[in-house]
């Protein structure tokens, strides 16, 4: 039984590092921010420390006395190169510092888990090895790489060995399966108008070969891609995914790179609102629009025998069956008491509807008759029947929840363009929406604005519920 300590522990990648090396019989130290998402830890017997790579002072303790250390902690979606370079720079040469002063006597390897990133593209769609030069095209790759070089500094000193992943996929992974649900509806986003080549690894195979690296003779002093060879098209990427979905039949359309590049900054200033990881950067954006991400990992198969098991099928399928479980793990909510839950879905509806009916009333857009009924719409309308709606199809399909709210928007404003709702009226200004004024059309579309209604209070619902799982 070995000591091991894993930074960035509660990560994506380092979760399930730890549950392999806990797996193999390991006593295993994590360190973690204080500010980090612990819910992928709960109930694994991991002694955490909380710390910081930028901060040395928080290193000493969970250093002393390691065999072995697996640095994966990075930062990754930033927005500024001096963040990118604080923690995936700096904080390795902390580490390092860290482990020749307190784990001297004991560390058998350092393994500094690097980036596919920070080697850069190909020029074309051969497979790049690890004695290529090195040129990446992102603040992220930079730091990367400027990290590799320091790690090498310290060979001689502390025995270490490099590793690069290409994209990574698997359970609980957040980037990737953004485009799951869209797969879902049976549509096949495909990256670029250019084809794009890449080659990609299944976690559970990656963290196998962090474990083989770390634990070879043959290892130390050297750099390793890690990814299965199989080298994939954009194309072939989104419909091997919508077959593991059992959606083979679909639409496959291009996202042009200047869609990624336009929403990047928008999704870089909402982070400064709700302080969560965006989608996108700007950073990112600049990889996203790279064309050939290929690499070769024969090397690792010749010295310490490590080839990815999983095929991109194979481990998308375990992937997707992982995302759509736990998507319905969340829409269930388990941790909600029916009355608890049906009281926070007429608040979030009812809230909406007001802003709503502020807005209307701002704008001018109609008016009611009498007044007071505006109280009516938006506690009984909005509140207590779309409210109440979305509440109970939140296990369906988006498809069903918009269908069901546009079905019931429509028919009240049917109801109330043919005067069926006694004594009470709403009134629209002239060509009021889009210039309509065809009762009809304007019942249409109101009833997709109830329909997409439904949808909104589902995800904030949804957004609030992973808040609390956040939070304990």
């Amino acid at each position: 039984m070995a000591r091991i300590l894993v930074t960035g522990a509660n990560g994506f990648i380092g979760s399930h590092l730890v549950r392999e090396l806990l797996k193999r019989g390991h006593q295993v130290r994590g360190l973690v921010r204080h500010t980090g998402n612990l819910s992928s830890l709960v109930g694994v017997p991991i002694e955490l420390f909380i710390g910081d790579v930028r901060d040395p002072a928080t290193l000493a303790a969970p250093m002393q006395g390691v065999e072995y250390v697996y640095h994966l902690a990075a930062e990754l979606m930033v927005t500024s190169e001096q963040e990118f370079k604080a923690t995936n720079t700096r904080g390795t040469q902390n580490m390092l510092e860290a482990a020749e002063k307190f784990a001297r006597g004991t560390l058998k390897r350092f393994l500094y888990v690097s980036s596919q990133a920070a080697a850069g593209p190909s020029t074309d769609p051969t497979p790049i090895e690890e004695t290529a030069e090195r040129k990446p095209i992102s603040w992220y790759g930079q730091s990367k790489m400027e990290a590799e070089d320091i790690v090498h500094g310290f060979a001689g000193r502390v025995p270490v060995t490099i590793v690069r992943p290409s994209s990574v996929y698997g359970e609980r992974e957040r980037d990737i399966s953004q485009v799951f649900p869209a797969i879902q509806q049976r549509l096949q986003p495909r990256v670029g108008i250019l084809t794009k080549w890449a080659v990609m690894v299944y976690v559970e195979d990656l963290v196998q070969g962090f474990i083989a690296a770390a634990e070879s003779d043959k290892t130390i002093g050297q750099v390793y891609f890690l990814n299965h060879p199989q080298v994939l098209t954009a194309g072939q990427i989104v419909k091997t995914m919508a077959a593991a979905c059992n959606k083979s039949a679909g639409l496959m359309f291009p996202v042009p790179i200047a869609l990624f590049r336009l929403v990047a900054p928008f999704a870089e200033a909402m982070q400064q609102f709700n302080r969560d990881r965006p989608p996108i950067t700007r950073d990112k954006a600049r990889e996203v629009a790279q064309r050939f991400w290929v690499a070769d990992p024969s090397k690792a198969k010749r010295d310490f025998g490590w080839q990815a098991q999983h095929d991109f099928l194979r481990g998308m399928q375990n992937t997707t069956q992982y995302f759509f479980d736990e998507q319905r793990r969340l829409q269930q909510m388990p941790l909600e008491t029916g009355l608890s839950r049906w009281l926070k879905y007429l608040a979030v509806a009812v809230l909406l509807g007001g802003l709503i009916e502020i807005s209307s009333a701002t704008g001018g857009f109609y008016k009611f008759d009498p007044g007071w009924f505006v109280f009516v719409i938006v506690f009984g309308a909005f509140g207590l029947s779309l409210g109440t709606l979305a509440m109970l199809l939140r296990m369906q399909s988006g498809l069903v929840q918009f269908l069901a709210g546009t079905l019931l928007a429509g028919a009240v404003e049917l109801a109330n363009a043919f005067h069926l709702i006694p004594k009470v009226r709403w009134v629209f200004a002239s060509g009021w929406p889009l210039g309509i004024t065809s009762p009809i059309w304007r019942s249409v579309v109101l009833g997709l604005a109830g329909g997409a209604f439904v949808l909104i209070v589902n995800a904030i619902m949804l957004a609030l519920y992973k808040r609390r799982l956040r939070l304990g």
